[in-house]
């Protein structure tokens, strides 16, 4: 057994009056739905429509919340490679990223498909990172009709792990095409029968739902594939000043789209996502990696996971730096490890994201390859079966003398968590080191990879996947 991963930020009562605070919002306040669809379905399950507003009754937010499971398994071309939404540490790409970093300082304003398809290739590599695909990038070399199904192609294309589709649509119909990609690998009746990807939905704070975020959950539950709610509030802009007051509001916004979905599809995944972010005022800024961002994260999770014994996901290792720094590390490291300790189940942004998720960066992605997997070996906690409180050990071992040559210590010693990325070397070996600086080591493994082209998936699907593709062109 290991040790509890969870601090916790909020009593059993604070957390029962976020939950009430938010009800009060759904039943007297409302949410606006921009959906037609979206709103004959609420009103169909026991919802008031006045206009565009919907008003939830508490009964059925509650019947809602009973229909969603506590766990899925996302599945994968390779299947051992699957993952557990729930119960596990699962890490999935940054997405939402607008620059990717330049190795010699600087970004690059604008992306390739082809530096699309590399960061696919790192994250196959990347033995920490459980999935694929999402849009970390956004290539502004193929048409923005079909960008997003040229991103998921690459994704298919050199990754056996779990696909998750990107963002880059402008209707529920958009997202449906992407459905058809994963139809041509696995199979039409596989796919309604497993879950493969999920719809990022993000409400328009405050507290409505866009058509085409309706859509989206519609498109989705209706095909049985997950729904993922990305409430984004950010303290004093989009959300109240007050850090409690946001994550209320983005709680009240994530029960509103959990219902929406259920009405769609009973029993339908959803993973509600903390993405809080800190308005910093003083500075006219929003800050991802502040501590108050952090204390919002955490408390949404414990939300999720403690009070309506959801899946949670969090938006984590994420850092205003502009490079691959100091900074970058200590803020990653802090977000990361904090709602990890706050039993996430799935975090993004965690690989690779710089500047307050504007920049991905393909040195940052390795390195904290290694960061995730320092917070996994700390979270699994200590070994607490008998023979690991040495006691035997203990007793055998003479007064001053050293445990190195003990037979316990040379059947275990290999056991031990190593850097991948990182220097533990003494002073004298890393000054003859040719690559001293860790971001120079990231830069090396990340040309390692890249020199290899390995596709996933035979000629003959590919050219069907492209065909697909065409006929959307």
């Amino acid at each position: 057994m290991g040790l509890s991963r969870k601090p916790g930020f909020l009593s059993a009562e604070q957390m029962q009056k976020v939950h009430d605070t938010s009800v009060y919002i759904l039943k007297n306040k409302g949410v606006v739905f921009r959906s037609q669809k979206a709103r004959e379905a609420l009103a169909a399950h026991g919802a008031v429509t006045e206009g565009e507003i919907v008003f939830f009754p508490e009964t059925m937010i509650e019947d809602c919340l009973h229909k969603v499971p506590s766990s899925f398994t996302m599945c994968a071309l390779d299947p051992e490679k699957a993952v557990k939404i729930g119960g596990d540490l699962i890490i999935h790409p940054a997405g939402g990223e607008t620059f990717l970093n330049k190795t010699d300082g600087g970004r690059y304003n604008t992306t390739t498909i082809k530096q699309f398809a590399d960061l696919q290739k790192i994250y196959q590599a990347c033995d920490n990172i459980n999935m694929t695909g999402y849009q970390p990038l956004s290539p502004q070399d193929v048409p923005i009709k079909t960008r997003g199904l040229h991103c998921l192609y690459e994704t298919m294309r050199y990754t056996d792990k779990p696909w998750l589709a990107p963002m880059d649509y402008v209707s529920g119909a958009d997202k449906r095409r992407e459905l058809g990609m994963y139809e041509i690998v696995f199979g039409k009746d596989w796919v309604r029968d497993h879950y493969l990807t999920w719809s990022i939905v993000t409400p328009e704070s405050p507290l409505v739902y866009s058509e085409f975020s309706c859509e989206s959950i519609i498109e989705f539950a209706d095909f049985h594939q997950p729904v993922a709610l990305v409430s984004a509030p950010m303290s004093g802009i989009t959300g109240p000043v007050f850090l409690l007051g946001t994550v209320v509001l983005a709680n009240a916004e994530t029960l509103a789209g959990l219902c929406l979905a259920q009405c769609i599809h009973p029993g339908v995944p959803v993973l509600p996502s903390a993405s809080l972010t800190y308005g910093n005022l003083q500075k006219a800024t929003w800050e991802c990696a502040s501590p108050e961002s952090a204390l919002m994260l955490g408390a949404a999770v414990q939300m999720y996971k403690e009070f309506y014994h959801l899946p949670a996901r969090a938006q984590t290792g994420v850092t205003s730096s502009k490079c691959v720094d100091y900074q970058a590390g200590y803020e990653t490291m802090q977000s990361l490890l904090l709602t990890a300790l706050m039993d996430v189940d799935v975090t993004s942004q965690s690989a690779g994201s710089l500047d307050n998720l504007m920049t991905i960066s393909f040195e940052k992605t390795v390195i904290d390859d290694e960061v995730i997997s320092r917070v996994r070996r700390i979270i699994r906690g200590l070994d607490t079966e008998e023979e690991r409180y040495g006691l035997d050990v203990i007793m055998d071992v003479a007064h001053g003398d050293n445990f190195l040559i003990h037979d316990s210590t040379l059947d275990h010693f290999m056991e031990s968590w190593q850097v991948s990325i990182s220097d533990w070397n003494n002073y004298e070996t890393w000054s003859e080191l040719q690559h001293k600086d860790l971001e120079a080591r990231a830069r090396k493994r990340v040309e390692e990879i890249l020199r290899e082209e390995k596709p996933v998936l035979d000629q003959g699907t590919l050219k069907e996947l492209e065909n697909y593709i065409g006929q959307y062109e």
